[in-house]
């Protein structure tokens, strides 16, 4: 369920836009609160620009979790009814400065990945995928967690910040790594 997938060229449809840029170094910093505004913004952004999918948009990933030091990566997850407006959704998210990555994959379960960039830095993923459909539930199910429970948001930071250390320049390392406490707190709480 949280096996990497590695995209090669000829993976991806080259009539999207694929942005190749450097793999940027893992770094977790200190809670923001403007991470939840900046969610908020971009949130409003794309509501109103995909207000006829009626899609749900959620915040979701360590940034979403008050008092949690993260990456400062905004996740956003973004949920349709219907799964063919799925690839409307992405299509449309080009136009709005996202782009698939080469560097930056999330998780199969996760939905696709959309990264927007600034300043040649990453600010924002959004994944989109089924509303309640298993990724919808399984992304909210471990953010609803680690909002609840304390120990588990300052033990799923403590080791971000090790695995961080360890792969400072691999984004794919660095998420292989914390895949299995993801899995081990969403089957928990299942």
């Amino acid at each position: 369920m949280f096996a990497m997938i590695e995209l090669t060229d000829a993976d991806v449809d080259v009539r999207r836009p694929v942005h190749r840029e450097p793999m940027p170094e893992v770094g977790i910093l200190a809670y923001q609160a403007g991470w939840d505004a900046g969610f908020r913004a971009q949130a409003d952004v794309l509501g109103e620009a995909f207000a006829p999918l009626s899609p749900h948009i959620e915040h979701v990933g360590t940034t979403a979790i008050a008092g949690t030091a993260a990456r400062p990566i905004i996740d956003v997850l973004m949920g349709v009814v219907q799964p063919p407006a799925v690839e409307v959704l992405i299509e449309g998210l080009y136009i709005h400065g996202y782009r698939r990555s080469l560097n930056m994959q999330g998780s199969p379960g996760e939905g696709p990945l959309l990264v927007r960039w600034q300043q040649g830095l990453p600010t924002h993923h959004v994944h989109v995928v089924e509303y309640l459909g298993p990724a919808w539930r399984q992304m909210i199910l471990f953010r609803d967690v680690l909002r609840l429970d304390a120990r588990l948001a300052r033990e799923y930071e403590w080791l971000r910040r090790r695995f961080a250390g360890l792969h400072p320049a691999n984004q794919v390392a660095y998420v292989r790594a914390k895949a299995t406490f993801i899995q081990s707190i969403v089957g928990q709480a299942r």
